[in-house]
């Protein structure tokens, strides 16, 4: 009896032990970053409720380029862009308005990329420093690389430094749970979609 008792506890211990170290793995492979390195641009993508607007304006301030992109329109389509709010939060942290482009029309990270793309070319400008959230900065890398190297352009990632998701711990709370499972099914989609085009 002994014997069996000492097994299931085991088998339990380490059923635990495998549960978490996937969910530790799903944690690192979303959140994907590349050496810090200069660039022309720090493209920051809307969607969160701050870090990402935190992190690139860190990045400006540490000279790792020149020029802010800040990209996303509205979910109301009357309301300022949040390319936009996210430029005013820049400012009034010290960047000067020359320092920053806003795209206000993308409502999709395909459209972000895509029009940050454009927008790039426009100005040119060659290479980006990609901030998103962690849990998105996958993602976005893939969107992204779609539609930058058909343009010539490239880029590097750097998740924003958000204090409420972390690729260890995610699971254990909200709203990083949700979110991270909601990333995890775009992300299926988006690999599904690529496999049969």
């Amino acid at each position: 009896m002994r014997r069996l008792l000492a097994g299931f506890v085991a088998g339990f211990i380490t059923g635990i032990a495998v549960t978490c170290a996937g969910l530790v793995a799903i944690g690192h492979v979303l959140d994907v970053e590349d050496p810090l390195k200069r660039a022309d641009a720090i493209v920051a993508l809307s969607g969160d409720t701050g870090a990402r607007t935190v992190t690139a304006v860190d990045l400006w301030k540490r000279k790792y380029a020149p020029i802010i992109i800040f990209a996303g329109a509205s979910e109301d389509p009357n309301s300022v862009p949040s390319g936009e709010l996210m430029k005013r939060e820049a400012v009034a942290a010290g960047v000067p308005e020359s320092a920053i482009l806003v795209e206000p029309a993308s409502n999709t990270t395909q459209e972000n990329a895509r029009e940050v793309a454009r927008l790039m070319t426009a100005h040119g400008l060659a290479t980006a420093i990609l901030v998103t959230s962690p849990y998105h900065q996958r993602r976005a890398a893939d969107l992204f690389g779609r539609e930058f190297r058909p343009a010539s352009l490239s880029f590097s990632n750097y998740p924003a430094r958000d204090p409420q998701w972390d690729p260890n711990t995610w699971w254990l709370h909200e709203p990083a749970r949700t979110l991270t499972v909601v990333e995890l099914a775009k992300l299926s989609v988006e690999v599904t979609s690529s496999v049969f085009h």
